[in-house]
C-alpha cells in the first residue's frame, strides 16, 4: 500500500469524462423517458420515495408495504438523500443519484488500474460499457445499486493504504443492504488468509476488525432489527423454500442433500445468465484471480440459489455487488499477461459486443421506434392519472406507484390480486377501500401470472385457500359506491361512499343483456362503447373485454379489462373509452367486441368455450395524438 499521487493523462482525462457523462446521461433520460411513460414495472422507487417523504414528516411506516424503510432491506445510506429530497421532493432525484454514482465508476477504475500497473483505460471503459451495469442504471432505484461504486472505493482506498477513506466508503456499502455484509466478511476472511504473513496490527487494521463490523451488522439485523420491524410482512427466506421450511433446514440441505442443491444451480445457470453475462465479456479473466469469485460466492449464491428466475439474469440489479469484484479480477489478471494491452483492449470490444447480445443496446433501438406509441400511452394515462387528488389514499398497479408515493397512505394493487404478503404464505390483509383505485389491464407486472399475482383459486402449502385474484379485487371493492371512468385497459375508480351489502341472487350467468352501444367520434380517434351486464350476486365469475378492430390493411387490439368488478348488485353498466391507437392508418374498420373469461385462458387452455363475440357493425376511424 502507497500514498502516491497519479497524475491523468489528458487524453485519459477526456475519454473518461466522455464515458462517464455519456453513460449517465443515458441512462438517466432512458429511465426517466420509462417513468414518465409509466413503465417501471415494480414498487420499489415507490417505496423508498414514500418513505423519505413521510421522514421529512416524522413518519417511519411505509404504506406500501407496512413497514418502515429499514423493515424490508438494511438500506439507511437511503436517509443520506433526505436533504437533498427536501429540496428537489421528486422520484427521479434518486434515479438521477443512482446514475450519477455508476457514471463515477470509470475514474475509481482508471486510478485503481493505474495501481495495478494493469492497461489503466480499456479497464476503466469496461466499467460502464460491461451489460450488467447498464441494466443495473436503467432498473428503476435500488440501494444495491450504489454497492458497485462503493466497492471500488474500498478496493482503492485499501490499495492506497487510506484507512480514513477505507471505513468511509466500507461503512457505506454495509449500508446499502443487508447480503452485501455477508460479501464484506467474505472480503475480510479472504483476504486475511491471502495475506497471512502480515503483522498481526495490520491484519487487525485491514481485515479482522472490518470483518468483525460487518458481521455484527449481519447479526444486528438479522436477529434483531428485521424481525422486530419487519414483522412477517416481507419474508425472503421464502425464495429458498424448495431446500427447506427454515434457515437451519435449508443451511443443513446443502450439507445432506449436495445433490438437490446442485440440481438448482445448474438449472439457474442454464435458465439465467448472472454468472455467463459477467465472465464472458471480460473474456474470463476473472478465473484467473479466484479470490475474487470467492468473495462473489456469498452474493452469487444467494441468487442462484433462489427459486426466482428474475435473480438469475443481470436484466435487474442483482449483479450491482459483484460487478467491481469481477472487474478486480480481470484487472489484477491483465499484469500477469503477456501482450496485456492487447487483451485489455480486446475485453473492451467484448464488452461492447455483449451489449447486443445480452445488454440494454439490444433494446434501444426498439425503444426509439416505439416513442410515438408510448409517448400517445402516456397522454391519455395522465389524464386519468389527474383525477386522483393529491392527498387522497390510492391503489394502483406497479406503473402508477412511483407516481403517486408522496403521500400517506399508498397501496399496491399486486398484493390485492395475489392475496398473500410479499414472498409470504401469509394472507395480505387489505386496506379499507382506498379513495381511488388504478387498475391498467394490460399492466403484464401487475397481472402476472409467471409472478402468481394474478391466478385462479389456489391452495397453499399450508392447505390454505387463497380466492381467485377476480374474486379477491371485487371483494376489495365491495361494500362501497364507486365513480368508473375506462380509457384503453385503465380504470380509475374513485370512491363515492359505502353501499349496503346487495341480497344474493342467482340471475344465471355473467352476460350481456342488450345490444352494445357504440359511438364514434367525429374525427374517428375515439370510441365510447356502452354494454349492461347481468351477473350472480355476488360474482362467483368474471368476465374480461376486448375490441379488435381490422380491415384489409390493419388491425389493431385493445384491452378494456374486468367488467365492473366493483359491482355490487345486477345488472350493470360498464362504459368504456377507447383512444385509437397513433400507428393506425385511416380507413373503415370492422369492429368485434369479445367477452373472454380470460382467467381461464391463462390457465393454458386456450380461448375458453365461454367466448363470446359481439359485432358492433364498422366504424371510420383515424389515429388519435
Amino acid at each position: 500500500m502507497g500514498r502516491v499521487q497519479i497524475s491523468v493523462p489528458t487524453k485519459d482525462r477526456v475519454c473518461l469524462w466522455v464515458a462517464a457523462l455519456g453513460f449517465g446521461a443515458l441512462i438517466f433520460a432512458w429511465s426517466a423517458w420509462r417513468w414518465w411513460t409509466f413503465r417501471y414495472g415494480t414498487f420499489d422507487l415507490a417505496f423508498y420515495t414514500q418513505a423519505l417523504w413521510l421522514a421529512l414528516r416524522g413518519e417511519w411506516q411505509v404504506s406500501l408495504l407496512d413497514v418502515p424503510l429499514m423493515g424490508n432491506h438494511a438500506e439507511p445510506i437511503v436517509f443520506l438523500a433526505l436533504p437533498a429530497f427536501a429540496i428537489c421532493p421528486h422520484p427521479l432525484l434518486l434515479v438521477f443519484a443512482q446514475a450519477v454514482a455508476l457514471a463515477s465508476m470509470p475514474f475509481t477504475a482508471w486510478r485503481i488500474a493505474r495501481r495495478l500497473d494493469a492497461p489503466a483505460l480499456p479497464l476503466a471503459l469496461a466499467t460502464v460499457l460491461l451489460p450488467a451495469t447498464g441494466f443495473i442504471g436503467l432498473h428503476e432505484f435500488h440501494p444495491e445499486a450504489l454497492a458497485a461504486p462503493l466497492l471500488l472505493l474500498v478496493a482503492e482506498a485499501r490499495l492506497a493504504g487510506r484507512i480514513g477513506r477505507f471505513w468511509l466508503w466500507w461503512l457505506l456499502a454495509l449500508g446499502t443492504k443487508e447480503n452485501i455484509a455477508l460479501l464484506l466478511v467474505a472480503w475480510a476472511i479472504v483476504h486475511a488468509c491471502v495475506e497471512w504473513r502480515k503483522s498481526a496490527a495490520e491484519q487487525w487494521r485491514w481485515n479482522v476488525l472490518p470483518g468483525l463490523v460487518a458481521a455484527g451488522w449481519l447479526v444486528l439485523y438479522g436477529a434483531w432489527l428485521a424481525p422486530a420491524l419487519n414483522g412477517g410482512k416481507v419474508d425472503y427466506a421464502e425464495l429458498y423454500s424448495h431446500l427447506g421450511r427454515s434457515g437451519g433446514e435449508i443451511v443443513g440441505t446443502m450439507f445432506t442433500q449436495p445433490a438437490r442443491v446442485f440440481s438448482h444451480l445448474l438449472r439457474s445457470l442454464g435458465g439465467g445468465d448472472l454468472l455467463w453475462a459477467m465472465l464472458l465479456p471480460l473474456l474470463a479473466l476473472p478465473v484467473l484471480r479466484p479470490r475474487w469469485l470467492l468473495i462473489a460466492a456469498p452474493i452469487l449464491l444467494q441468487h442462484l440459489l433462489s427459486w426466482r428466475s428474475s435473480e438469475w439474469t443481470i436484466r435487474f440489479h442483482y449483479a450491482a455487488p459483484l460487478v467491481p469484484l469481477f472487474w478486480l479480477a480481470a484487472a489484477e489478471a491483465l499484469p500477469r499477461l503477456r501482450r496485456r494491452a492487447g487483451i485489455a483492449w480486446l475485453m473492451l470490444a467484448a464488452c461492447a459486443v455483449a451489449q447486443f447480445w445480452r445488454g440494454p443496446a439490444q433494446e434501444l433501438a426498439g425503444e426509439v421506434l416505439q416513442r410515438e406509441r408510448h409517448a400517445w400511452e402516456r397522454g391519455w394515462k395522465a389524464e386519468m392519472l389527474a383525477q386522483v387528488q393529491a392527498d387522497a389514499s390510492v391503489t394502483a398497479g406497479h406503473p402508477y406507484l412511483s407516481h403517486l408515493a408522496m403521500r400517506r397512505d399508498l397501496h399496491s394493487l399486486h398484493h390485492v390480486l395475489k392475496g398473500l404478503n410479499t414472498l409470504s404464505r401469509r394472507r395480505f390483509e387489505p386496506p379499507p377501500a382506498t379513495d381511488s383505485v388504478l387498475i391498467d389491464y394490460a399492466d403484464d407486472s401487475t397481472f402476472s401470472v409467471a409472478s402468481g399475482f394474478y391466478h385462479p383459486t389456489m391452495r397453499t402449502v399450508e392447505g390454505d385457500i387463497v380466492p381467485s385474484s377476480e374474486v379477491l379485487l371485487h371483494e376489495f371493492l365491495a361494500g362501497n359506491e364507486w365513480q368508473s371512468r375506462a380509457i384503453n385497459s385503465l380504470t380509475v375508480l374513485r370512491r363515492l361512499g359505502t353501499r349496503a351489502p346487495a341480497a344474493a341472487d342467482a340471475p344465471g350467468e355473467w352476460t350481456i343483456t342488450s345490444a352494445p352501444r357504440v359511438r364514434t367520434s367525429e374525427d374517428g380517434a375515439q370510441l365510447e362503447i356502452e354494454t349492461t351486464w347481468t351477473f350472480t350476486v355476488p360474482p362467483k365469475e368474471f368476465r374480461w373485454l376486448k375490441l379488435i378492430a381490422s380491415n384489409d390493411r390493419d388491425a389493431f387490439e385493445i384491452v378494456r379489462g374486468l367488467v365492473a368488478p366493483e359491482a355490487g348488485a345486477s345488472p350493470a353498466t360498464d362504459r368504456w373509452v377507447v383512444r385509437v391507437p397513433p400507428d393506425t392508418e385511416p380507413g373503415d374498420f370492422r369492429l368485434k367486441l369479445f367477452v373472454v373469461d380470460h382467467l381461464a385462458a391463462t390457465q393454458g387452455s386456450g380461448a375458453p368455450k365461454s367466448t363470446q363475440i359481439h359485432s358492433l357493425g364498422q366504424a371510420r376511424l383515424a389515429p388519435g395524438r
